[in-house]
């Protein structure tokens, strides 16, 4: 009797878990792909959608599911070589972590910052722009004498005289510099008024010199414009100062204020971020931080003394004239 030889195809064998084995890929897959996420989202182009009193970021969610996708498909057709780069990546996150390069500190203060709603903490100012020629602009220029050796010395020393123990939070050092010297200078202003019927623009080394009587700077808002533009000019920072006119019990006068560049819209998370939550926590609390955009995007951050932090509340909406340092 013939016994038939009968071939047996050879049956693939089913991967163990399927479910449990998806959901790793999946984790392994976040993992990775929001520190792709926070290192590209800044350069994706802005798109969002305006619900109600919110905004939804589309950008955001485009870009991390391109990425999240793009991830999965790499960890599962290159799997070990992936999981070997994750831990690679671990050792070298610990690495900079106790040699203070980028510490675990950083890191949670990078996904605070990118989580944070942006929307309910600032306000973009509308204004009313009257476009007319800054008054006396070369008597004020001549007063802004960053160039002063006492002026520039004063200005590097108090640059690093606050936050610089957590000027690592900020991706932007210059940024907390201008902060310091915001603190600075309000902290020591006390508001005294010109002769009556005269505008007088004292220079910022005059003011500087004031120090030598007390521990205050005295001057009006011009003079405390010239002064704080003068400081921020000094350390590398772009100031604009504008002309409003301010509504004060019923009668209309003149005021003026600085305004520091701070960068784009995407650079404004940041430092809103870091207003709110690192540097000026309790001056903010419960408050907006206002800023003006300009015609090619850039944001310019409100310094004027009426609020103890940058991006304080603007005494008006009208731009009479305005002029760059």
């Amino acid at each position: 009797m013939i016994e038939e030889k009968v071939e047996r195809e050879e049956v693939p064998k089913r991967e163990k878990n399927p479910g449990y084995s998806v959901i790793l890929l999946g984790v392994v897959s976040a993992i990775l792909t929001m520190p792709l996420f926070m290192l590209l989202y800044k350069y994706f182009p802005t798109l969002s959608i305006n619900l109600g009193d919110r905004i939804l970021r589309l950008d955001h969610i485009i870009l991390f599911l391109a990425i999240f996708f793009l991830t999965y498909y790499l960890v599962k057709k290159l799997r070990m070589v992936v999981y070997i780069a994750l831990i690679a990546g671990l050792v070298a996150l610990t690495i900079t972590n106790f040699s203070g390069i980028y510490t675990l500190d950083n890191l949670y203060h990078d996904y605070s910052e990118f989580l944070y709603d942006l929307s309910q903490h600032s306000l973009r100012q509308k204004f009313s722009s009257q476009e007319a020629d800054f008054k006396k602009e070369d008597e004020l220029r001549a007063a802004i004498d960053y160039n002063n050796p006492d002026l520039r010395n004063y200005s590097a020393s108090i640059a690093i005289k606050h936050f610089d123990d957590r000027a690592y939070l900020s991706k932007n050092r210059k940024w907390v510099q201008f902060f310091s010297v915001f603190k600075e200078v309000y902290s020591q202003w006390k508001y005294v008024y010109d002769p009556i019927n005269e505008d007088y623009y004292s220079k910022s080394s005059e003011t500087l010199s004031q120090l030598e009587y007390d521990e205050y700077f005295k001057g009006d808002c011009d003079d405390y414009s010239i002064m704080m533009a003068s400081c921020i000019k000094a350390i590398g920072g772009e100031v604009r100062l504008v002309r409003t006119i301010v509504n004060q019990n019923g009668k209309e006068i003149g005021h003026m204020y600085p305004e520091v560049k701070f960068g784009d819209t995407k650079d404004l998370e940041t430092v809103v971020y870091l207003i709110k939550n690192i540097y000026f926590p309790e001056e903010s609390k419960e408050k907006s931080i206002f800023y003006f955009q300009d015609s090619k995007g850039f944001i310019w951050l409100n310094f004027d003394y009426n609020d103890a932090y940058p991006g304080g509340k603007y005494q008006s909406e009208v731009r009479e004239s305005e002029i760059i340092i």
